[in-house]
């Protein structure tokens, strides 16, 4: 069965000549290696993930470009005297 959902997917792929993305059961997502190389996605780098309407939108984000943002969150952090528990921190629960 998943041998065939692969060949269906392959055939539709290929009559839409759009590459399409695998989503793994964990979540994972496979973009294409032609729209890495052409965006400069390398293995193990960051992108920002945004839900636009009915759509997920995928920006790369460089390393500087990251450290960056985490910096300044981390300043709006300390200007605001936010502090965070040992047990929020090592069960990373910083959000909930």
């Amino acid at each position: 069965m998943r041998k065939q959902k692969k060949y269906i997917l392959d055939i539709i792929s290929k009559i839409s000549k759009m590459p399409l993305a695998h989503i793994t059961k964990t979540g994972n997502i496979s973009i294409p290696k032609s729209w890495r190389d052409e965006l400069g996605i390398e293995p193990n780098s960051n992108v920002i993930i945004e839900k636009k309407g009915g759509k997920l939108v995928i920006e790369p984000i460089t390393r500087d470009e990251f450290a960056n943002a985490l910096s300044k969150i981390d300043a709006e952090i300390k200007r605001k005297g936010i502090k965070f528990t040992e047990e929020e921190i090592m069960n990373n629960d910083l959000y909930d």
